[in-house]
């Protein structure tokens, strides 16, 4: 059993079998003890009365005594004799309840009229009356063994709250199985629940579950990716705040001290102070920006705002202005690409993480080479690749440049957070981003977008 479902219903369906079953073996022992006593008695019992007075009267007692022994233990059944009152021979007693249907006239009468035995199925008992050769009439009296008729049929036949009460022990039995198998780990999962809530954010419920191969199981796991998830979301979001502080703090002191310097500056020093005012005010600018462009995207705010458009057209746009820019560096950006791209997204994103691409690749190329964009349409998606010329990053970190203010080197301009705004907008997208070194030498990134 793999599934909960198929636990809980082979559990049920063993009940309904169960119930089924006893009701039908009832009924078939009732007809098979019903059976057996017809052929005793119409088959043993007129033959062996008849037999019992002849041997007793023509051949003694004691020739009756072993022959009624050698019957007995093949039988399975005690046999007693009687005379025409009801009186024990053979020097055999017989139980007072045999002795009591022997000794009732009346009923003796009424069954040997009608060629019946006297029998008491309660007690297993069949008594028979015959005539002798000499007139005299005797009474043939066999009593069943208890353990192989008259309980079992009894408890089957005769008390069905008795039969019931195993059926409910069954099902109580089977149904605590099946509630502990389902409940205790469902306590699991509420107690981890629990300690997710207080922080405990490194708690995990597969463990605790065990070889489970249920739905129970399933959610188990699902549950363990649910609180790695939140585990990574809260440590990026703490990083991300002391990253935040820490990138927030550097331009703010710098501003503090050219304000502070500006005070008592004169002449040219003052225009440098101011100078470096409006730099150190521009970067907390474009710093705060970066930022909010991260929440709307990690928040979805943007996600209602879809349309179609041309890919190609939006990317040349941005090589433009990346041209421009990248010439007052001895550097260019030439965009490669022959046919029209249509996908469906948020233009405004997309602007933004193929701008942010490009201006990486543009801080990081050589001077006097050229930045290579590149767009390729595929079976289900679209292929724009940047190329630079750059001294490319270690493969260690390729994955790594993708993180909220991660740099290569220590003193790179830049905050660190274009080619995480790039790697979010692609991914909301359902698209992939992916960096590597080329073999001639610099950085490819590789976007694809679905169409």
């Amino acid at each position: 059993m793999r599934t909960l479902f198929l636990k809980i219903f082979f559990c049920f369906l063993v009940i309904i079998v169960l119930v089924g079953t006893s009701l039908e073996t009832s009924a078939l022992l009732a007809r098979f003890y019903e059976d057996r006593w017809q052929a005793t008695l119409h088959s043993i019992m007129p033959m062996e009365a008849e037999k019992a007075a002849r041997m007793y009267e023509a051949e003694g007692p004691d020739k009756l005594r072993d022959y009624l022994d050698d019957l007995q233990s093949r039988k399975t059944v005690r046999f007693y004799f009687f005379d025409e009152e009801g009186y024990a021979l053979l020097d055999r007693p017989a139980p007072p309840i045999v002795q009591s249907i022997a000794r009732n006239k009346e009923t003796m009468a009424r069954t040997t009229a009608q060629g019946l035995s006297a029998v008491s199925v309660r007690q297993g008992i069949a008594v028979r009356q015959v005539v002798a050769p000499s007139g005299r009439k005797y009474s043939l009296a066999f009593q069943t063994s208890p353990s192989h008729l008259v309980p079992l049929s009894e408890a089957i036949g005769s008390h069905p709250y008795l039969r019931l009460g195993v059926i409910t022990l069954i099902a109580i039995g089977l149904c605590l199985v099946l509630t502990l198998h389902i409940t205790r780990p469902l306590g699991k999962l509420r107690q981890a629940t629990s300690d997710i809530a207080e922080g405990r954010l490194k708690t995990r419920v597969k463990p605790a579950i065990g070889r489970r191969h249920d739905e129970i199981a399933l959610l188990g796991e699902d549950f363990d990716r649910m609180a790695e998830q939140i585990e990574r979301l809260v440590t990026a979001q703490r990083n991300l705040l002391g990253d935040v502080s820490h990138e927030l703090r550097s331009p703010l002191a710098r501003l503090i001290v050219a304000l502070s310097l500006l005070k008592h500056g004169q002449g040219e020093e003052a225009v440098e102070y101011q100078s470096r005012i409006g730099i150190e005010a521009e970067r907390l600018d474009k710093l705060i920006g970066q930022l909010l462009t991260l929440t709307r995207i990690d928040s979805g705010v943007d996600a209602n705002l879809r349309e179609t458009f041309d890919l190609a057209n939006l990317v040349q746009e941005v090589v433009a202005d990346g041209d421009f820019e990248a010439r007052a560096q001895d550097r260019s950006v030439r965009f490669l690409a022959n046919e029209s791209c249509t996908i469906t997204g948020v233009a405004e994103l997309i602007r933004s993480a193929v701008e942010n691409v490009i201006r990486n690749a543009v801080r990081h190329t050589a001077p006097g080479t050229t930045v290579e964009v590149t767009m390729e349409r595929q079976s289900r998606s679209i292929l724009l690749r940047v190329r630079d010329h750059g001294p490319g990053v270690p493969d260690a970190m390729l994955h790594d440049i993708f993180l909220p203010f991660h740099r290569v080197k220590v003193g790179v301009n830049g905050s660190g957070l274009g080619l995480a705004i790039a790697d979010r907008v692609v991914r909301m997208h359902e698209g992939t981003i992916q960096a590597y070194n080329a073999r001639e030498g610099g950085l490819v990134i590789d976007i694809q977008l679905p169409q």
